[in-house]
């Protein structure tokens, strides 16, 4: 692996912990503090990152289409520039509105330099030993909701709210800088460089072992059992998601003080991580389908754990196990599109299914939230948690199933 790969690399774990990372992912320590502030639902609250995640899902859609080799870094400093100002703007908000026109703004950013743009580029660098870099890169947006959610929390205790988001600003750009100073392309190839694994992978290709798509059927049908199953597996696994940055929320509602929650949060990021770079490791070795199979086993014993344990102990051991939704969502979804419907097929697929994830996610953020403003108790939530990831056992094992069994002339089996 050359040092441009290197780069390449880094500057792409920098963008998925700024998109995710810094911007979503400690989202969940400003809901409780905002709420009692302003004097509204924390559901209210939670719905500036449903505005910011479906904004930054409708620009991944169309990111495969804008995005050049000429304007790639222009793109990636205008995405800075709007991430940063639109946080900076939560500090002179005194009402919800204004904090709901500042997170389109930072929606518009985030989408720019998100997981489509991310993966779409590794996809063109690394062609060995992708999944693993692929969960490298996506393990990243875990990073900041280990190291900066208690740091985050501190800060609004002492200083408010405001002054927490001037800290959010900050850690954005330092974790998009390494994009815009390393010089990285969309395509190795720019650059006069191989992407890596190149040699195997043309052999693998050669000997029939890569995916490839003929004549007229290469034109993507929608209809495609297979890409609705895609689509059921990718809300799911999305609604699912949206439910660890209610964990500081939860365990103050059960009596717990404020730093168990910010601990929970943190334990789960840091199992987020772990559990996107098993991800990549275990698909690379079992595929995509058994990796994502084991992930959803360990979150329903997470919440299991959630639901029936009122101790310390299973509050942090849920918490860490329940981070392998963030996997299936980061690497998962993105390996079962590989495997589903091929690399031709990629570039068409995983933007749509990224848009359906951030849109599910985002919705299920404030779904969250307004379920506990009606009931008073997260209990619900869980069982929501359950019933999703039975929808995806089942709509993962069926489009599978297909694939293994179709010969159609228009697509070669793996």
């Amino acid at each position: 692996m050359k040092s441009r790969h290197i780069m390449v690399l880094i500057a792409m774990c920098g963008l998925a912990a700024a998109s995710i990372g810094v911007t979503v992912n400690t989202a969940g320590v400003f809901y409780a503090p905002i709420a009692e502030d302003l004097g509204i639902g924390r559901g209210s609250v939670a719905l500036a990152i449903t505005i910011l995640s479906i904004i930054a899902s409708l620009i991944g859609m169309v990111v495969p289409k804008i995005i050049k080799e000429n304007n790639l870094k222009i793109l990636i400093i205008a995405a800075c520039v709007m991430m940063v100002g639109g946080t900076l703007g939560y500090t002179i908000c005194n009402a919800i509105w204004q904090i709901y026109a500042f997170s389109v703004i930072r929606g518009i950013g985030t989408g720019i330099i998100s997981f489509v743009t991310i993966t779409m580029i590794l996809n063109y660098w690394f062609l060995a030993k992708h999944g693993l870099i692929t969960s490298l890169a996506m393990a990243f947006s875990g990073v900041p909701g280990v190291i900066l959610s208690p740091v985050f929390s501190k800060v609004i205790a002492n200083s408010g709210w405001r002054q927490g988001f001037v800290m959010v600003a900050i850690a954005t750009l330092v974790c998009i800088l390494p994009s815009i100073l390393f010089p990285i392309s969309i395509r190795p190839e720019t650059s006069g460089i191989k992407p890596y694994g190149y040699e195997e992978f043309m052999k693998a290709k050669d000997e029939g072992q890569v995916l490839q798509l003929t004549g007229t059927r290469a034109v993507f049908n929608f209809a495609n059992p297979k890409f609705i199953l895609a689509v059921i597996v990718t809300i799911a696994s999305s609604v699912v998601s949206a439910v660890p940055q209610h964990f500081p929320g939860y365990a103050t509602s059960i009596g717990f003080a404020a730093e168990v929650g910010a601990l929970m949060l943190s334990v789960s990021m840091a199992f987020n991580i772990i559990s996107k770079l098993a991800t990549g490791v275990m698909t690379d070795r079992f595929g995509a389908y058994k990796t994502v199979m084991i992930m959803a086993a360990v979150n329903i014993t997470a919440i299991v754990l959630l639901l029936f344990f009122r101790q310390a102990w299973a509050l942090y051991a849920g918490a860490g196990m329940f981070a392998t939704t963030f996997a299936v969502g980061a690497v998962g979804i993105a390996m079962i599109a590989g495997y589903l419907f091929g690399m031709d097929y990629y570039p068409t697929v995983y933007p749509i299914l990224s848009f359906v994830g951030g849109a599910s996610n985002a919705a299920a953020a404030t779904l969250v939230g307004t379920l506990y403003d009606a009931t008073g108790t997260y209990t619900v939530n869980f069982w929501l948690a359950l019933g999703c990831q039975i929808i995806l056992i089942a709509a993962l094992t069926a489009a599978c199933s297909i694939r293994k069994h179709e010969r159609h002339s228009g697509i070669e089996s793996v």
